[in-house]
């Protein structure tokens, strides 16, 4: 895939032993993309291998061992990596992700905000988020929280302007141009429109998430009946 012009990668070396690899300003889905696509090439790649990992929206943050790090070398095989994946036309697809959603004004704790503020009724709010697909940009907040974009414009309201001390476990919600799913019960100031009975974070599993960054998620309508039936609780 070639990215655009605009994007200036840089590799910073930010700690003891942590590389930055900036691919661009601009925060895009190819960027994005790109971002994943040369996280999968380093690690297969990359001599010594990197401990850590953390992909964001378009930058990736390399943790090494402080037994084998070596500025200069690591530098020199990052340098020829970005110099071939600039002129790479490889693309990494990946499954889409289904995860179930129940909409409903029980769960949905902001649907009559909507309703004020956009006239929107509950079941358009669930035809619109569930109307596109989404990818995973990045993964912070809490253990398991992926933001999400982008979510149709109609959709789009910004942060509450004081937020809750509790959003129930599983909560969908949106803040501006993003969603995404409270993994655990948590204060969070994000419109909440329905919850999902769908498990976010499980510590003793592997891998660890459900969404990673990287992933294309869409969200899939059902019932309370669906819902109960998959473990959600209201």
């Amino acid at each position: 895939m070639k990215i655009s012009q605009d994007a200036l990668p840089q590799i910073q070396r930010v700690g003891e032993c942590s590389v930055l690899i900036e691919l661009s300003e601009h925060i895009t889905p190819e960027i994005s993309t790109h971002v994943n696509a040369l996280v999968h090439t380093i690690t297969k790649t990359l001599q010594p291998a990197p401990i850590n990992y953390t992909p964001s929206y378009t930058s990736v943050l390399l943790e090494f061992s402080a037994l084998h790090f070596d500025w200069v070398h690591i530098q020199k095989q990052l340098n020829s990596l970005l110099a071939k994946s600039l002129h790479s036309t490889t693309e990494t697809t990946r499954p889409i992700i289904e995860v179930p959603v129940y909409y409903a004004a029980s769960v949905a704790l902001d649907a009559k905000r909507y309703q004020t503020l956009t006239g929107l009724t509950l079941s358009e709010i669930a035809a619109l988020h569930t109307s596109v697909t989404y990818q995973v940009y990045a993964l912070g907040f809490s253990p398991g929280f992926a933001f999400m974009a982008e979510v149709p414009t109609a959709l789009q309201l910004p942060r509450l302007d004081a937020p809750r001390a509790q959003v129930p476990k599983g909560s969908v919600a949106i803040a501006g141009p993003q969603t995404a799913i409270y993994p655990q019960t948590s204060p969070g100031g994000w419109n909440v429109i329905g919850r999902t009975p769908s498990a976010l974070y499980t510590p003793n599993s592997q891998p660890m998430t459900l969404l990673s960054a990287g992933d294309s998620v869409r969200f899939v309508s059902i019932t309370q009946n669906e819902f109960k039936a998959l473990g959600g609780d209201i």
